[in-house]
């Protein structure tokens, strides 16, 4: 009985320590992305055109990076949810959100959100270019 609580106890404890180590694991968007953007504004509506993304840098959970668009460029600030699968960014020049989740290491969704005026929303698949 001794001999089966101390194994019970040693495993629990494997289990508890290797749980804590996968935990820990901060997914790495760091990269180039591109995709087709799908989007509807109250201003433009329907619109698909190609999306272009590139994060510089990821310390943690927090990352940086800018992205390209038929308008323009603009820079982004993000940060990962402690799942590794949700992430979120927003732009010091836009109004609106990007709700992101990673589908798989060379795949992301992100899909963008902006009420009131100019309302407008969008999704698009990422794949991860190889550079």
């Amino acid at each position: 009985m001794k001999k089966t609580l101390i194994c019970s106890v040693f495993f629990l404890f494997i289990i508890i320590s290797n749980h804590q180590v996968k935990s820990e694991y901060i997914f790495n968007l760091i990269g180039t992305w591109k995709g087709i953007n799908k989007s509807y504004s109250t201003e433009k509506g329907h619109r698909t055109w190609e999306k272009k993304i590139t994060i510089l840098e990821q310390n943690e959970r927090i990352f940086k990076g800018y992205f390209k668009y038929a308008d323009g460029e603009r820079n982004f600030l993000g940060t990962i949810r402690l799942n590794n699968k949700d992430f979120y960014w927003v732009s010091p020049e836009s109004k609106g959100y990007i709700h992101g989740k990673v589908v798989n290491f060379n795949t992301i969704e992100v899909c963008y959100t902006e009420a009131h005026e100019g309302a407008a929303v969008g999704c698009s698949i990422l794949k991860r270019v190889k550079e």
